[in-house]
């Protein structure tokens, strides 16, 4: 895994160099969980992400659970940027020997659950793969709208002393048959939506947690050190970080795919309900890189790494 790792990290980050600095035309590029572009006078969102049998669900997964995850894990990032679902369209790439009646069954799951998620199926493209080996891939694109008070939550806006914020538990998320939440991602839009009601410009930060507690709390360190020209770092409280229940520490910093939002908010700000303050962005010593670090009883644990990158 680690050799996927360090090609999909690169390709990102040749992505990111490749979109450039923003502009009129994309005032938000690479490097969050959603673009955003000018089109006319409006401004739009979207995110394009894919499920790939054998990386993102096992073979035998049901049809319908694939469709849902793949939407689902899309409509997420809606919810990360504080974004309002619009529409999706789909993409597969369908193995030689799925039967008609099976890929029938597939496009109507995807339309099913994004019509359940507020974000209709408007249309997409199907191809048939000719090797027999070749896995099922299903890729949706989504379009959002932005917030009438314009407000879009960033990775890159989390500022030294704010507080960071888990919007619901993680850990487990995979069961030892490939099955498990990872299937049953409950996009948190209507969540997200109400933090930002309530605390306006307070949110200064978000992302959903796809892969792992430790990774996405330093993607959100790194972004925003980035934009400020400082160094920062998430520093989480190990006891108030809330587990799944049978899920330890360390699957709870690592698992990934729980889809659970992870916000930074200005330092004093109220903590809604349904929310747990779970450490704070700081600025660390001098020397120091690490992106996320987690106290635990008797010491740290250098989190940064923590996750795994999977599509």
């Amino acid at each position: 895994m680690s050799g996927r790792q360090s090609i999909e990290e690169s390709v990102i980050a040749r992505a990111v160099q490749l979109a450039g600095s923003p502009s009129a035309r994309a005032p938000i590029g690479a490097g969050d969980d959603m673009a955003l572009v000018s089109v006319g006078t409006a401004k739009v969102l979207f995110a394009v992400d894919q499920v790939v049998e054998g990386i993102h669900f096992r073979a035998g997964t049901p049809l319908d659970l694939v469709a849902r995850k793949a939407v689902a894990r899309n409509v997420s990032d809606i919810a990360a940027m504080g974004g309002l679902p619009s529409a999706c369209v789909a993409s597969a790439t369908l193995p030689s020997d799925m039967s008609a009646a099976d890929a029938r069954t597939l496009v109507d799951a995807v339309a099913h659950w994004a019509q359940s998620f507020d974000c209709p199926l408007v249309g997409g493209d199907t191809a048939v793969h000719t090797v027999a080996s070749a896995p099922l891939t299903l890729s949706v694109t989504v379009l959002a709208s932005v917030r009438s008070d314009g407000i879009i939550a960033r990775r890159s806006g989390a500022c030294a002393g704010d507080t960071l914020l888990l919007g619901g538990a993680v850990g487990g998320s995979f069961g030892a048959d490939g099955l498990g939440r990872h299937l049953h991602i409950e996009p948190r839009v209507s969540q997200a939506q109400q933090l930002i009601d309530q605390l306006g410009g307070s949110v200064h930060a978000m992302i959903d947690i796809s892969d792992g507690l430790g990774r996405d709390a330093a993607r959100i360190a790194h972004a925003s050190g980035l934009r400020t020209g400082r160094s920062l770092q998430a520093r989480l409280r190990g006891d108030q970080i809330p587990l799944r229940s049978g899920v330890t520490l360390r699957q709870g910093l690592c698992d990934g795919e729980d889809h659970e939002l992870l916000a930074a908010i200005e330092a004093g700000a109220p903590i809604p309900a349904g929310w747990t303050a779970i450490g704070s962005i700081v600025t660390p010593q001098h020397g120091d890189t690490r992106g996320c670090v987690v106290d635990v009883a008797g010491g740290e644990q250098d989190a940064s790494d923590l996750g795994w990158t999977h599509g």
